[in-house]
């Protein structure tokens, strides 16, 4: 069996049955989208954890024997999230905060500005705040 580590590691941004199996000791297909397996999470020397792929994509874990999916997980160093498919795409554009940033410089620097007090790296900074902000 691979370490948890590598298990973890492989699973990041694919599909997680093959991840999940790859972890597992004696894995028997049984049927369609269907595997048989030792269970990781007690001293399982006949196969007892079912493993069932669904049509979108997750994966299903039951022990016969009676572990719990979340010991079964832990088990083999995944976690339950890991059992579910699902667009794990970084996030698009600027955070919340960033955005309140350039806010607050902008703020500042148009009060700068409307007091004549702006020029310089400052006006520089103010105007980058608006076009990140789409001021006009």
């Amino acid at each position: 069996m691979t370490t948890f580590q590598q298990c973890r590691q492989a699973l990041t941004g694919s599909a997680c049955l093959d991840k999940v199996l790859s972890c597992l000791d004696k894995v028997k297909s049984s049927g369609t989208n269907k595997w048989k397996a030792c269970c990781p999470a007690h001293d399982d020397k006949n196969p007892s954890l079912a493993i069932t792929e669904t049509s979108d994509g997750t994966v299903l874990l039951k022990c016969w024997a009676g572990c719990t999916t979340q010991h079964i997980v832990s088990a083999i160093g995944l976690e339950l999230r890991d059992l579910f498919p699902g667009a794990k795409q970084p996030r698009r554009g600027p955070s919340k905060q960033a955005i309140q940033h350039e806010r607050t410089v902008y703020l500042i620097g148009k009060a700068m500005l409307d007091n004549g007090k702006l020029s310089g790296d400052d006006l520089q900074r103010f105007n980058l705040a608006k076009q990140r902000l789409g001021v006009k």
